[in-house]
């Protein structure tokens, strides 16, 4: 299948996805340097009063405020090396360009619309704060919706920040109280540790992906992260400046499986990763056919795509599961069977 140019991510994308994700951080921090304002504030007024009570008030507020200003340490230094690891190497034209300016780029046209919905969908999935190193003991986010509602309606599209994170939210309880073992990692929050999007980082999948293009090492490892999406866009750095082209918004791996790669990918990634890709394309399906989107009959060719990588996705799949074992066991199968399945219904309801 040759996958639209909707589906693929330039550079200027990719800086809007990191700019993105880096003002969901600066948002967390404005709201813990608020919140070390009131109790600041507390700690004053309780500071004019004398008495037994008064002084249990004020080690509860000095106990308060210390922990709030390691977090803002922690944070801090998160941001700068979020910035050192993925901002600052940009191309300076393009670290320099501000938020606004991308956005309207992209509303430009309404495939660049499209792509705009795609960016805002990666900056929701990925874990702004991981457990990783120089960093162990990931942070959390607080109001983590505030934030994503924020960016949605920066972008111009509304309520659809919260319906893309509710409705991958439910994809997967759905997945779970139909029998499957989903989430392994959870699913409570696609915004810390544990989360699916930071599962994608794992080695397991870098040979799954690479092989098929015939990259190893390094290149295996970006090559994986560029197709395998789920915030990883983001949070693996990605080949772009080395000429790769980077696809989003479901067409990861379902684009690649419908090319004929299903039988050697699928047994070496993790279903967790699957099911996020296919409800990525469920979210951006949903959304061609709403009314907020204000060109249906310009994007009808991107509709189209976007079901029949889903539909030759599970077709060749279940056609994988029952001629070839692609899993070694039953459960394994089952599983698989219930992420098609709620995502068929979900397509025609």
């Amino acid at each position: 299948m040759n996958l639209l140019q909707t589906f693929t991510l330039n550079e200027e994308g990719y800086t809007l996805i990191q700019k993105l994700v880096l003002f969901r951080i600066e948002e967390d921090l404005s709201y813990e340097h608020h919140t070390l304002r009131l109790i600041e504030e507390k700690q004053q007024s309780i500071a004019q009063k004398s008495g037994f009570i008064h002084s249990l008030n004020k080690a509860h507020k000095d106990h308060a405020a210390s922990k709030v200003m390691e977090r803002i340490r922690k944070k801090e230094e998160w941001k700068a090396y979020w910035e050192a690891k993925y901002l600052l190497v940009l191309p300076e034209n393009l670290r320099n360009t501000p938020i606004d300016r991308l956005i309207s780029q992209c509303n430009e046209t309404s495939d660049g619309r499209v792509q705009l919905f795609l960016i805002m969908q990666e900056v929701i999935h990925t874990p702004i704060y991981c457990d990783m190193e120089p960093f162990s003991n990931a942070l959390e986010e607080t109001y983590f919706e505030a934030h994503i509602d924020k960016i949605s309606l920066m972008c111009g599209f509304g309520p659809w920040g919260k319906k893309i994170y509710k409705n991958t939210e439910k994809f997967f309880k759905d997945i779970k109280d139909e029998g499957g073992k989903l989430p392994k990692w959870g699913i409570t929050g696609l915004v810390g540790i544990g989360s699916v999007a930071t599962v994608l980082a794992l080695p397991v999948i870098a040979p799954a992906v690479g092989g098929i293009l015939g990259l190893s090492g390094a290149a295996a490892t970006s090559a994986r992260l560029a197709m395998l999406g789920g915030g990883s866009i983001a949070a693996g750095g990605l080949g772009i400046m080395g000429g790769m082209t980077v696809l989003v918004g479901g067409s990861s791996v379902l684009g690649t499986v419908a090319g004929g790669a299903v039988g050697k990918m699928l047994s070496q990634i993790p279903q967790e990763a699957v099911a996020l890709s296919i409800v990525k394309n469920i979210n951006l399906i949903h959304y061609l056919k709403s009314d907020d989107n204000r060109d249906q009959a310009g994007t009808m060719d991107t509709l189209i795509q976007a079901q029949n990588m889903f539909l030759e996705f599970k077709q060749q799949t279940e056609r994988e599961m029952v001629t070839h074992g692609i899993y070694n066991n039953k459960k394994d199968m089952m599983q698989m069977s219930h992420i098609l399945n709620r995502a068929f219904r979900q397509l025609i309801t």
